[in-house]
C-alpha cells in the first residue's frame, strides 16, 4: 500500500505511527482528526454517515501498508476477477490499475459513481453491482 501513498504523505504517516501508535499502529491516515480527513478526502458529507463512521474508526496495524501481498494459490488465478473503480476518488495509483485490468484478460472492469467508501455513501449501489458481477 505504501507504493500508492504519495511520498509526501508517507512521512506523515510513519511520524504518527511512532508518536501515536506506538511505532506499529496507524492511528489515521493523514495528521488532520478523521473529522477533517473523511469530508475533504473520502468525501464523506451525510452527516449521519460521518457520525457512524467517526463511531467506528480505529487504529490499524501499519503492517499492511509495507508487508507486500504474496499470491501462492495457482487455482485463485483461474477465478474471475472484477475491478471496480469509484472515481470520485481521484488517487493515480487506483488509476493504473484500472487501466490494467481494462486491457488484461481475465479481468473485468466496473465503475461506480462514488468516492472511496462506497460501503457508507452508497452501499445501495455497491451492493446491486455485486449482485450483478456475482451472477
Amino acid at each position: 500500500m505504501l507504493d500508492m501513498i504519495p511520498p509526501d504523505r508517507r512521512s506523515p504517516m510513519e511520524a504518527l505511527v511512532q508518536a501515536e501508535g506506538k511505532g506499529w499502529l496507524l492511528p489515521r491516515f493523514a495528521m488532520a482528526p478523521w473529522e477533517k480527513f473523511l469530508p475533504a478526502a473520502w468525501r464523506v458529507t451525510d452527516e449521519a454517515d460521518l457520525r457512524w463512521m467517526l463511531a467506528r474508526l480505529r487504529p490499524t496495524p501499519f503492517g499492511h501498508f509495507k508487508d507486500s501481498v504474496r499470491r501462492t494459490n495457482p487455482a485463485a488465478e483461474k477465478l474471475p476477477r472484477t475491478y471496480i473503480r469509484c472515481p470520485q476518488w481521484p488517487q493515480p495509483g487506483f488509476d493504473r490499475y484500472a487501466e490494467m485490468a481494462q486491457r488484461t484478460g481475465g479481468w473485468h472492469y466496473r465503475e461506480l459513481t462514488t468516492s472511496h467508501v462506497p460501503f457508507v455513501t452508497n452501499p445501495r449501489e455497491l451492493a446491486d453491482l455485486l449482485l450483478q458481477i456475482a451472477t
